[in-house]
């Protein structure tokens, strides 16, 4: 079975391992491809060369709303440059944050002009919202960003109805760790009541779970819940993601 992370962070401060040692565990545990999501503009080239130097990892350049005060022109330039490169397969993680980074109304804006960049790339965008659901979905729908080049919604927690409504736009639900929450109870309602054309697994590691190989966990969660077998579940997830990545993913 190979397995597709969608969000990883394999260059995180928090990992005591380096890189080449998480992406060796992975490989081990079946996972073949793996996306890094960018946070900081500062981290974009070292991602980069470590996406060059993995078979199966990939990059997707982007400022998290949280340091959406760092964005200027020359960032704006060399987003636009990166996502030219064949290592390059989205735009993220970008969106709107309620608890941290500035105003809203700076987040917005570089909100705006990262959907623009993705959007004359061609490139899917990865979604990360806290407490502004309601806004980026506003922001998505004006911009026909799901019909146009689609996305994933990172770390998904929201509603069954909230969850249609995205995929009906045009964006697939990042399925990750907190389903394995004790407490969680709207994630596992979404899953069951989602289509499996919506759903592709992610570990968001190291945030929210402490190993590469951890996804496993989130696949076997989601298996029990559709009532799939886990070679299934494997392949369903690995078809919904690919082609959001123009194939470039090993599928």
């Amino acid at each position: 079975m190979d397995w597709i992370d969608t969000h990883i962070h394999l260059s995180a401060p928090e990992w005591s391992r380096s890189p080449q040692e998480l992406y060796s565990q992975a490989q081990s545990a079946g996972i073949s491809s793996m996306l890094m999501p960018g946070v900081r503009a500062s981290d974009w080239q070292d991602l980069l060369a470590l996406a060059g130097q993995l078979a199966g990892v990939y990059f997707a350049p982007g400022l998290h709303p949280a340091y959406a005060d760092q964005w200027n022109e020359g960032i704006a330039e060399q987003l636009k440059e990166l996502s030219t490169n064949e290592r390059v397969v989205a735009i993220g993680e970008i969106g709107l944050d309620r608890v941290a980074g500035p105003a809203p109304v700076v987040q917005e804006r570089v909100f705006r002009e990262q959907l623009a960049i993705a959007l004359n790339a061609g490139l899917p965008v990865l979604l990360h919202s806290r407490k502004t659901t309601g806004r980026v979905i506003a922001i998505l729908r004006e911009l026909a960003v799901g019909q146009t080049v689609g996305g994933i919604w990172h770390g998904f927690s929201g509603s069954v109805q909230v969850a249609h409504e995205l995929v009906e736009l045009g964006f697939k639900i990042g399925v990750g760790p907190i389903l394995l929450r004790e407490s969680a109870r709207k994630l596992p309602q979404v899953v069951k009541a989602l289509p499996a054309t919506a759903l592709v697994l992610e570990s968001d590691a190291p945030d929210m779970i402490d190993c590469p190989s951890g996804l496993l966990r989130v696949a076997q969660k989601l298996a029990e819940l559709k009532g799939w077998s886990l070679e299934e579940t494997a392949r369903i997830t690995g078809e919904n993601a690919c082609p959001l990545f123009a194939m470039k993913l090993s599928c």
